[in-house]
């Protein structure tokens, strides 16, 4: 009998302590945390860029508080009044937008339901409440939109005539914190300083005969590099003064200079026994190495190139279009750089494709992460399409310029650039500015007039 009281005793305990568990409600605890974590746009088929949008919270200055917005504005003429926006929170229960009422004289609250259509054109702030209600916090909200195209080019003519007589040749390069035009007339040299590219007054020329194979000069180690058609080479630290340099290659004269790649000056040179023509380089501007022989249908004259790093940071450079040995005008694309053996090797990107045509007198920058080609005349003289062609690939292959985005005209002064090649083509790479200086069009009537262009995005870099 005790033992069955005992029995009951212990069962009614554990029936009570059950019972008092299964009764005890645990309370939930909710956060009283309301801080912004993230704002998305959502696809509007008719608006595209929207998605594109990032939103970080950043403080300003001038309201003194923390703001929601997106550094990088979106696209020129983006809409923003047909949006649907995901607000993230570290916790919510509820949360309203601020914004100016439709008399655009008062404001006016919506609540977020995460199925809105919002006009951020009017949006002011949001305010958040967290999961206890307990504690709320308000954002300003501001939503960057570009307020000009920034693919449109802007350009603008900075001087009508340098000089008035007549000339040959001419070559515009800037040195030594200088722009310096030369142009050869009357068995004469003439060369042109500014400072700006916008007042230019005359320097005289002393040690160099008078050439037309200005479009030689290069900038290499501080000093200036010309080929004479006497063969030798001509240099000068200041541009005014220059001195003649006999390269000493036996067998071999010098034709033309290419380009200043890896710390190295390349020309071209031709042998006298069969006159056949070949690459060489120096270190030094006077004692050259004679390389490989040139490539068929590789150009002597009136090409464009350019050295530029890759966008592996890799050095490389191109030689375009102009007159091959033989004197056909051509429309190859080569390229060189060092392969895996450390061997310069020559591509033909022009190898079974027709994207160019025969060209010459052309000069190419590089841009906005592409190439820009700046003149192009045919056989007959004649300006090809715009003047103007461009490359995202390094080269490999080119396209026209965009006519809307880019036509080179003075829009202050209702002034269009006149259809020419032949002209130099100076980038200055702190600011972004493109010179155009000089040219020649299919009458050989010279330009000796300048020009200055920038892409309206390259302003945000500055």
């Amino acid at each position: 009998m005790k033992r069955n009281i005992c029995k009951l005793l212990i069962f009614s305990v554990i029936v009570y302590l059950v019972s008092a568990c299964l009764g005890e409600e645990k309370e939930i605890e909710y956060s009283d945390n309301p801080n912004f974590v993230s704002l998305k746009f959502g696809k509007n088929d008719s608006i595209p860029g929207l998605v594109g949008a990032v939103f970080t919270l950043e403080y300003d200055a001038d309201l003194k508080d923390s703001i929601i917005v997106n550094l990088d504005s979106l696209p020129f003429k983006t809409r923003i009044d047909s949006v649907f926006p995901t607000f993230s929170f570290k916790s919510t229960s509820r949360a309203y937008l601020l914004m100016t009422d439709s008399m655009g004289t008062g404001l006016d609250t919506l609540v977020l339901t995460g199925k809105d259509t919002i006009d951020f054109t009017k949006v002011q702030s949001v305010t958040n409440y967290s999961a206890n209600e307990k504690v709320s916090r308000t954002y300003p909200i501001k939503v960057n939109v570009h307020q000009i195209e920034s693919e449109l080019y802007v350009w603008k003519k900075l001087v009508n005539n340098i000089y008035s007589h007549g000339s040959s040749a001419q070559q515009a390069v800037f040195f030594k914190n200088r722009f310096l035009f030369y142009a050869s007339s009357d068995s004469k040299n003439y060369l042109y300083v500014s400072n700006d590219a916008k007042t230019w007054t005359n320097a005289t020329v002393s040690g160099l005969p008078a050439t037309d194979n200005l479009r030689s000069i290069r900038v290499f180690q501080d000093k200036l590099y010309l080929v004479h058609e006497n063969g030798l080479i001509f240099t000068s630290g200041d541009g005014e003064n220059w001195s003649g340099i006999d390269p000493s290659v036996a067998g071999y004269a010098c034709h033309n200079l290419l380009f200043v790649l890896e710390n190295n000056l390349w020309g071209l040179f031709r042998q006298g026994a069969n006159q056949s023509y070949y690459f060489a380089n120096s270190e030094d501007g006077a004692y050259w190495i004679i390389q490989d022989a040139i490539p068929s249908n590789f150009p002597i004259a009136d090409y464009a190139s350019l050295s530029f790093d890759s966008r592996t940071g890799k050095p490389k450079a191109i030689v375009m279009g102009g007159r091959s040995s033989a004197g056909t005008l051509l429309s190859k694309v080569w390229s060189v750089e060092k392969n895996i053996f450390n061997e310069y090797k020559w591509i033909d990107f022009t190898a079974d494709k027709a994207d160019i045509q025969p060209f010459s007198g052309a000069s190419v920058i590089p841009y906005d992460d592409k190439l820009l080609m700046f003149g192009s005349m045919d056989d007959n003289g004649d300006i090809r399409g715009n003047g103007r062609m461009e490359s995202i690939d390094e080269g490999f292959t080119w396209r026209a310029t965009d006519s809307v985005f880019n036509i080179i005209q003075d829009t202050t002064q209702h002034i269009l650039y006149e259809p020419r090649a032949y002209q130099s083509v100076i980038l200055d790479e702190a600011s972004h500015f493109i010179y155009l200086i000089g040219g020649r069009n299919k009458d050989v009537q010279a330009f000796t007039d300048v020009w200055v262009g920038k892409l309206n995005k390259m302003y945000f870099f500055e």
